[in-house]
């Protein structure tokens, strides 16, 4: 009987590169982007016992952000070859210098429900509408239909969900007024103030749908989705984010601390200023 010796199998080797004696840019050039000198490279070269071997790299697109957003790399970088895809990936750390951020006495308040986001930009209050309960809805109906078209687990209705989208869609509106409110809240200053709203208010307001996984479908895209983006993104960029009790904030006048009466057209007026507020502000 032959016995058979076990080796283990690497799949992977990682590498650190400490120092700049151990790797260097090539052809590194110096460019100026949104006011920051910086340098850029498409190829670098690494010591070895074998002599300095060249790799080519394809930057990814997360890189020119953080170029134009004034990272600059540093000497600390790290590569890993990978085994079942015959790749090299460049792990390359990046440094800026920021400055302490001091918040004006400015509060940018925003409003997150099913559908709606209402904050303020620019010194108005806007209302960014994207009807993510409702394309959550009408993405329901269409996967319904392709089950009953094609089954439940087939070919086709994985090919045809692949081709809705919907998670892409979804999140690509979520980062997108996400980054448009913090950005507007780092230019002026100010303090993001979002409610702090607990699972059971969100499905009070979504109790309305019948259908049960439809509830959770919209509690997970259109209101939690949309919070932690928001929060997320704040964090990234160091603005502060405040969290208050929504209870009675569109009933109350932040003014006379009068009640607001609401029309049909969800305009209401403060019983005792006169003044016009809409109930998603």
């Amino acid at each position: 009987m032959i016995e058979r010796i076990l080796v283990p199998r690497i799949n992977s080797v990682s590498l650190r590169l400490v120092d700049d004696h151990v790797w260097k840019p090539i052809d590194a050039t110096k460019i100026n982007i949104n006011g920051f000198e910086n340098i850029f490279f498409t190829s670098v070269a690494i010591n070895t016992h074998r002599g300095w071997v060249h790799i080519d790299l394809e930057p990814s697109k997360e890189f020119y952000k953080l170029l134009a957003r004034g990272f600059k790399p540093t000497s600390h970088a790290k590569i890993k070859l990978g085994r079942k895809n015959r790749r090299v990936a460049f792990h390359l750390s990046l440094e800026k210098e920021v400055e302490i951020y001091k918040p004006e006495d400015i509060v940018k308040s925003v409003d997150v429900n099913e559908n709606p986001v209402a904050t303020i930009y620019e010194a108005f209050a806007v209302i960014l509408e994207a009807d993510l309960a409702k394309a959550t809805l009408g993405y329901s109906y269409r996967k319904e239909s392709i089950q009953r078209r094609n089954g439940s687990d087939s070919r086709e209705t994985r090919k045809a969900m692949k081709k809705l989208k919907e998670r892409k869609k979804k999140r690509d509106y979520r980062w997108k007024a996400a980054n448009m409110i913090v950005r507007q809240a780092m230019k002026t200053r100010g303090i993001i103030v979002i409610e702090r709203i607990s699972g059971e208010d969100i499905r009070v307001m979504i109790s309305r749908y019948r259908n049960r996984q439809l509830r959770h479908m919209i509690y997970q895209s259109a209101l939690k989705g949309e919070l932690n983006a928001i929060i997320d993104k704040a964090r990234e960029y160091g603005v502060p984010v405040l969290m208050v009790d929504p209870r009675n904030t569109s009933k109350i006048c932040p003014i006379h601390k009068a009640v607001i009466k609401y029309g049909e057209d969800r305009i209401g007026i403060c019983s005792k200023g006169g003044e016009k507020w809409h109930r998603e502000r």
